[in-house]
């Protein structure tokens, strides 16, 4: 048995342990946006004045107009809505960790209807219409990524064609940042401080305050070249990751995703009592982490082997044709 068949034989393993933390990665957001949306502050005004109003500026008309009526039904009945979002949330947490297939994947679908719904009515595409939208603020947005692990958990057993294609995917959503980044906000003082000003405002413990009041400082003063240098990064490390998604380089990348979460997007503001959601970073780092769990520390691994090159050796004086590859 050559090498290549060796891999090949472990394959459906390999892929089987990356589907596993997908899977079971995507469960815990949803339990955890799940109890966020419990929180008081949920139920009152708040939730549409400081949450959701905020990402309606800026859009098209025709978006505005489809944000504007979901929430005033929100607030028509903002106790019952805000309950119900809680509930379906943690069902679909609940779902994915069944382990009975037809649940999970009853949950897999209802988890991408979700996701799409509150990314256009909620999240408004993420704000990349805006033309200020930025990876260090949380663009295209959580749901966003809790769709592609979705669509990716959906696509048949042995249908990835690489095992580490959720890192790929986790590169695609890098390569955006940078496209995002070139926005010409950013290259401006205030609008390239502004994601870090933002989150300096939030309650936060002093000393992440402080980080993030640096990063801010920096930002203010040389706009230029913290905003090329940024653009540089979220390039590089999104074509590598695309590309090439080895160990070294899912490190780096994983590396660059908690940087941005702790100084841009502030933690997720888990400690305002107003977080919905951990924000992107958390379920971008579930997909680069499950391209560190696929190779099983070798970089890139195929699904499937190919045919042998030549007869097998034996132990008999002469060789035996093959007449398949062995599994």
């Amino acid at each position: 048995m050559g090498r290549g068949e060796v891999e090949g034989a472990g394959a459906p393993r390999v892929q089987a342990n990356a589907r596993r933390w997908l899977l079971w990665g995507l469960a815990g957001l949803w339990l955890l946006d799940g109890v966020l949306q419990l929180q008081p502050g949920m139920f009152t005004r708040a939730l549409i004045t400081v949450v959701w109003q905020p990402a309606a500026v800026g859009q098209p008309g025709w978006l505005t107009a489809l944000m504007d009526a979901a929430m005033r039904v929100a607030a028509y009945h903002l106790v019952s809505f805000n309950a119900a979002v809680a509930l379906v949330q943690l069902t679909l947490g609940a779902l994915l960790l069944t382990g009975r297939p037809a649940w999970v994947r009853a949950g897999l679908w209802a988890s991408l209807s979700f996701s799409v719904i509150v990314w256009v009515c909620a999240q408004g595409l993420g704000q990349v219409l805006t033309g200020s939208a930025s990876l260090l603020a949380g663009a295209p947005g959580s749901v966003a990524v809790y769709g592609a692990i979705a669509v990716l958990l959906l696509l048949p057993e042995g249908s990835w064609g690489v095992a580490d294609l959720p890192a790929r995917v986790g590169g695609g959503f890098l390569l955006l940042g940078a496209v995002l980044q070139l926005s010409p906000p950013f290259w401006t003082p205030l609008g390239l401080a502004q994601p870090f000003g933002q989150a300096y405002m939030m309650p936060q413990p002093a000393s992440l305050r402080a980080w993030i009041g640096t990063a801010a400082d920096l930002a203010g003063r040389w706009p230029l070249t913290f905003n090329a240098a940024l653009v540089a990064v979220f390039a590089v490390a999104g074509v590598a990751t695309l590309l090439a998604p080895r160990v070294p380089v899912c490190w780096a990348a994983l590396v660059l995703v908690f940087l941005t979460w702790v100084f841009g997007q502030d933690a997720g503001m888990l400690w305002s009592g107003m977080a919905t959601d951990p924000n992107t970073a958390p379920a971008l780092c579930l997909l680069l982490a499950a391209g560190l769990r696929a190779p099983l520390g070798r970089g890139r691994l195929p699904l499937a082997a190919g045919p042998a090159s030549g007869p097998r050796r034996t132990q008999a004086a002469a060789p035996e044709p093959r007449t398949g590859s062995v599994a």
